[in-house]
């Protein structure tokens, strides 16, 4: 009997994975392992007609200057539970140089949820380009139900102000 509720456990596991709910606010940090820096990170996951999709906006230090991106996300679950988030666009930045639009970022977390809280945490890497080389890490998030401190929330009122700017114009 033991072999067997243990093999259903083991068997059963990924669904209450994909039953868990991965949507919302997740704010933590991202950390570079080549320069040993962590660095602010937010992820906003939706869902609609049973696809995720999301955005993610990640702080740099460029020359002492702090800078940043936001980018759409694509967002599945693994047949291992694994939440993988992929960047599809870019679509603001303050970047000086200007951004290499060939470059990716792949991150694969695993989801846990306690009774404080969910967290997601896993490697990061993104791909190699003509101009830089592949950076590798690690991301530590946790769900937020409080929206006032987040930069990415920010950015959402404040391209919806402009465009209400914009329309009654």
């Amino acid at each position: 009997m033991k072999k067997f509720l243990t093999a259903a456990f083991i068997f059963l596991s990924p669904l209450f994975v994909f039953a868990q709910d991965i949507t919302g606010l997740w704010q933590g940090t991202m950390h570079n392992d080549s320069t040993g820096t962590s660095l602010p990170y937010e992820l906003l996951i939706k869902k609609e007609k049973n696809k995720y999709t999301g955005y993610s906006y990640t702080w740099f230090s460029v020359n002492g200057e702090q800078c940043y991106g936001v980018k759409k996300v694509k967002v599945t679950i693994a047949k291992d539970g694994k939440v993988v988030i992929k960047d599809d666009e870019l679509l603001e930045n303050t970047y000086p140089d200007g951004p290499d639009k060939n470059i990716k970022q792949l991150n694969v977390l695993d989801l846990t949820s306690t009774t404080s809280g969910s967290s997601m945490d896993g490697p990061f890497v993104t791909n190699n380009t003509k101009r830089y080389f592949e950076v590798v890490g690690s991301i530590s998030l946790k769900r937020v139900t409080t929206l006032t401190e987040s930069s990415l929330m920010n950015y959402f009122e404040r391209k919806d102000a402009q465009s209400g700017v914009a329309s009654s114009k």
